[in-house]
């Protein structure tokens, strides 16, 4: 008898929370395409709260499909009231995809003036020029806008590291001729320190880590830091990466286009 009533007390909770987690988070069923991204972002804001890093930065977000429809006359502030300086965008990903909300993500963040740069999502297995290409089709970049940015994240299953590395390099420079200024490299501290340290190292380097340290990846430079994919940003239902830029504003701006 009391194992049945601890087990339906536990049945209690379970529906409590789910129900809690339809009814408060419910919208991003509509606004996002994957419910397995819903259900882990739900449960980290519920559970984990970035820590701010501090030092002499300025703070960012970075987003994407995912994070719906934006209401960008809100955008303001991350956690701890840290003013949005900068946003990031993704535009496009592997030799077809196109974000579904870059266009007006990009509008927006113009329209608000604020300092915005545009990313390509890089998939290992696809033909790197057929990727540079989906970008530039999708992607006119202005004076004030940041240098285009890659993000590379994950090894091949149909190729060697080397001839990936061959790949990404070709992406580079494809855009660096198209729009004249050598693009940003994002990626993860250990995927950078396994794969790509000794072969990109002339590339401004954005890093993500989400442990609380004092630098996200030492012995190597860096001018951007993803700190945390799960914050919060007025204007955004849900969670948002957040970002930090190693310097001042009048810094971050000398790094974009003339």
């Amino acid at each position: 008898m009391v194992k049945k009533l601890k087990k339906n007390r536990y049945k209690k909770w379970f529906f409590l929370l789910l129900f809690f987690n339809l009814f408060y988070f419910g919208y991003h069923y509509i606004e996002t395409p994957s419910i397995v991204y819903h259900f882990k972002s739900v449960f980290k804001q519920l559970f984990y709260s970035p820590k701010i890093p501090t030092g002499g930065y300025v703070f960012g977000i970075d987003i994407s499909e995912y994070q719906g429809i934006i209401a960008w006359n809100k955008i303001e502030s991350i956690n701890e009231n840290k003013t949005v300086e900068f946003v990031i965008i993704r535009a496009t990903a592997g030799k077809n995809h196109r974000d579904r909300f870059f266009t007006s993500n990009w509008r927006e963040a113009g329209e608000k003036n604020i300092v915005r740069g545009a990313y390509h999502y890089f998939r290992p297995n696809e033909n790197s020029t057929e990727q540079a290409n989906n970008f530039i089709q999708q992607v006119k970049l202005s004076p004030g806008d940041l240098p285009p940015i890659l993000d590379i994240e994950r090894i091949s299953k149909v190729q060697t590291i080397e001839s990936l590395k061959v790949g990404v390099k070709n992406w580079m420079n494809i855009i660096e001729s198209h729009y004249g200024i050598q693009p940003i490299l994002y990626t993860g501290a250990h995927y950078y320190k396994d794969y790509l340290s000794n072969d990109f190292i002339d590339y401004k380097l954005w890093v993500a880590n989400y442990n609380q340290v004092k630098s996200p990846l030492k012995k190597y430079n860096w001018i951007m830091w993803q700190f945390s994919d799960n914050g919060t940003a007025s204007g955004i239902k849900g969670p948002v990466d957040l970002d930090l830029f190693n310097g001042s504003v009048s810094e971050l701006k000398k790094y974009a286009l003339k």
